[in-house]
């Protein structure tokens, strides 16, 4: 199984390159064949191969997109779009020039980031040498902002084989110097094509700078697609970072992210929310790093799991000996909606130095039905009594999101993805 999937993705990198060869990318194409053939990296990779095994991985192409169908799935928000279609940032839908943001697409990664924390990580890899076009985006000093939308949608050939897969990679670096708030949201438009989505994303966030994050997926099928997405995040001096996941609606997840706390007085205010039924996985692995003083972090991650579905929490906060005064938090909360479904749930901190406040707490365990009893009493039908217990879970993590329409859209798409009628006009 596992030397089948290497010739195939040997057999797209050879094609990959006759137009878009350099000496850094068959760099980390060497990396990713020594990791992938290690056995010792097989336990942490042999769950994403199972999921794919007997299909027939194919590289993305462009097909024509039907503009209706596109737009359906759309935000109506006034914001500077970019649509990444099929591997390639679609010029004809994107804003590129604009009077926002400073929009460069190269064949070729300019940087000098070394890839450290993602060292062991195979995806990243595979990005960097199978994308098609590295994006750089910089955000200077301006009082009014659009928000940035990132668009990620695949089209596929209507004739293409059930167990074919195409696959995507992406690399994006993201700067910001704004003292002013900016508002990014990323969109994963799900569509009946099976595909696999490798995104690689950077963001070094400047003195001073203000950032609101939203990640969510959007589908009206829960069980064709993958993604895996690996997210590097640098905060400087007084940084103000929120950030805010809705992952749902893929047959595997797997999401990545590495915070450092480059300066001090920096603050981040991370909250998730994930949703696995049927079969599917979802993997979110966090690591958070202090190397600077007075800095404060919070996360706040939630799971619903439904049918036989498994969702694993990873999370390691990570305080160096100079960053003193630190103040670290992280907490799980999970609910088991059936009896065979999972939540693997695996805190961590690694604290280097005695000045600091940290606190992570665990809970899991299923709706209690004290409660619903108590509803019941006072007139409201047991389904009623499920589903308000069901979202009250849930909508702490949602009241300080400052953007009204996502807010609109994450109770609309988490509703009617738990079945949860008229719960949106109710309340």
């Amino acid at each position: 199984m596992k030397n089948n999937i290497y010739i195939q993705l040997k057999n797209i990198y050879k094609l990959h390159k006759k137009y878009h060869f350099s000496k850094q990318i068959e760099s980390n194409w060497l990396k990713f064949k020594n990791l992938f053939k290690n056995k010792q990296y097989d336990d942490n990779n042999n769950f994403f191969l199972k999921y794919i095994n007997n299909n027939i991985l194919k590289n993305n192409q462009k097909f024509s997109i039907d503009i209706n169908k596109f737009k359906k799935f759309l935000l109506k928000i006034d914001a500077v779009m970019l649509c990444f279609i099929n591997g390639k940032i679609d010029k004809n839908f994107s804003n590129i020039n604009n009077s926002y943001y400073e929009i460069s697409i190269k064949k070729h990664n300019t940087t000098n980031f070394k890839n450290t924390f993602f060292k062991n990580n195979i995806y990243t890899y595979l990005s960097e040498s199978l994308t098609k076009e590295f994006i750089f985006i910089n955000i200077n000093n301006k009082k009014y902002i659009k928000p940035l939308y990132l668009v990620y949608f695949n089209e596929n050939n209507k004739n293409n084989k059930n167990n074919e897969i195409f696959i995507s990679n992406y690399r994006n670096f993201i700067y910001i110097n704004n003292i002013y708030p900016i508002v990014l949201i990323e969109h994963h438009i799900n569509t009946k094509q099976i595909y696999f989505n490798n995104i690689y994303n950077t963001l070094v966030l400047g003195n001073n700078s203000q950032l609101e994050y939203y990640k969510f997926t959007t589908s009206k099928n829960h069980s064709k697609n993958y993604c895996i997405i690996n997210n590097e995040f640098y905060l400087y001096k007084n940084v103000y970072f929120k950030k805010y996941d809705l992952l749902m609606s893929n047959k595997y997840i797997e999401q990545n992210n590495n915070f450092q706390f480059v300066d001090k007085k920096s603050k981040l205010i991370y909250k998730s929310i994930s949703f696995a039924k049927n079969n599917n996985f979802i993997k979110l692995n966090n690591y958070v790093e202090h190397n600077a003083k007075n800095c404060y972090s919070t996360q706040t991650h939630k799971a619903i799991t439904l049918n036989n579905a498994i969702i694993n929490l990873i999370g390691l906060l990570k305080i160096n000996k100079y960053a003193i005064k630190t103040n670290g938090q992280i907490n799980y909360n999970s609910l088991l909606l059936s009896k065979f479904s999972k939540i693997n749930i695996q805190p961590g901190l690694d604290i280097l130095n005695n000045n600091v406040k940290c606190t992570h707490g665990v809970c899991t365990g299923k709706l209690d039905y004290n409660q619903i009893f108590f509803l019941r009493m006072r007139g409201i039908s047991f389904k009623k009594a499920h589903q308000i217990l069901l979202m009250s879970f849930i909508l702490d993590s949602l009241k300080e999101i400052n953007y009204n329409n996502l807010k609109k859209v994450f109770l609309k798409k988490i509703s009617r993805y738990l079945s949860v009628e008229n719960f949106f006009n109710d309340f």
